[in-house]
């Protein structure tokens, strides 16, 4: 195909269709590479440059249609004329196409704690599984024309570091198993899934506001979600995940089930086993858990008693 630099008269044509496309953005910022992928979708056969995606982002924001958000790198994330301010989890899940809400912000958007925690949690993949997956984003983004914008030096998918969103701090885990997730529209993020939630609590409390919270929330609200936290555990927790989850379930929820008892069966004994990882061990231990039970909201009587 034989392709044309763009001239003023066309430029102007190309910024009508990306006017509608912003019109319609399902969310209150873009990117500068989903800019550059309009950009480069609406060229059709005129060539695609640096310097006619800078002309666009120029023409654009002298329209008042974008804004460069404060907090990242110049050029790299604008926020969109006439949206409502957006919640950071917005922000964030708009900026990491690959990210999700999770841990501690999980459980507040699901609703399964009283704290309102002044971070952000957020998991992503790790540095080359992120590269992998941006990579494939492009090729599925700007099919034929991928060469041509890596080319033309036109903004790639690359991750961005953020620590603070709108004052909010951000704290980001890169993780290579995340789990599963569901996309909401409004706001529009990705979160985790209430069982991978009850599975992160047990996986890394200190993430979760704490293995005391993480025991009173299995209390309050393990029963509602039990089949949910049995498939998801069942499926992606290790060994001593289960022992941990198990144990809460049984002997804090007060919950029988066969895929428990199964758990159960499959106890490891000897090595460091604690129902709170990050915790010093306690005196008290579970037999059939073969877990040191070093919370110490947790009852004497219960921590000595012989499990079923």
């Amino acid at each position: 195909m034989i392709v044309k630099s763009i001239s003023p008269e066309a430029l102007s044509a190309l910024v009508r269709p990306i006017q509608e496309k912003l019109g319609a953005w399902e969310r209150p910022v873009i990117t500068g590479y989903e800019l550059g992928v309009l950009a480069a979708l609406h060229a059709e056969n005129h060539s695609i440059s640096l310097r006619l995606y800078s002309e666009l982002v120029r023409l654009l924001t002298s329209f008042g249609l974008i804004s460069p958000a404060k907090g990242f790198k110049l050029g790299t994330v604008f926020h969109l004329f006439g949206r409502n301010k957006p919640v950071p989890m917005e922000v964030a899940c708009s900026v990491d196409p690959f990210a999700y809400v999770s841990h501690l912000s999980a459980m507040e958007y699901h609703g399964i704690t009283d704290r309102f925690s002044k971070v952000l949690y957020l998991s992503t993949p790790p540095g080359q599984e992120w590269k992998e997956q941006a990579d494939a984003r492009m090729g599925r983004d700007l099919k034929e024309r991928k060469e041509e914008y890596l080319a033309g030096k036109l903004p790639a998918l690359r991750f961005q570091k953020f620590e603070h969103i709108d004052g909010v701090r951000v704290e980001l885990m890169r993780r290579s198993h995340r789990g599963a997730f569901k996309t909401i529209k409004s706001p529009s993020i990705r979160v985790a899934m209430v069982g991978r939630t009850f599975l992160d609590m047990v996986r890394e409390p200190d993430l979760c506001g704490g293995m005391l919270h993480v025991v009173d929330t299995y209390r309050e609200y393990a029963g509602k979600y039990a089949k949910l936290i049995l498939d998801e555990v069942e499926k992606h927790g290790t060994l001593i995940e289960k022992a941990r989850a198990g144990y809460l379930l049984e002997k804090v929820c007060r919950r029988s089930d066969p895929v428990i008892d199964a758990w159960a069966s499959r106890v490891q004994r000897g090595g460091s086993r604690k129902l709170d990882p990050q915790a010093e061990y306690a005196p008290f231990f579970s037999e059939r858990w073969a877990l040191s039970i070093n919370v110490p909201s947790l009852e004497e009587a219960q921590l000595k008693s012989d499990e079923l």
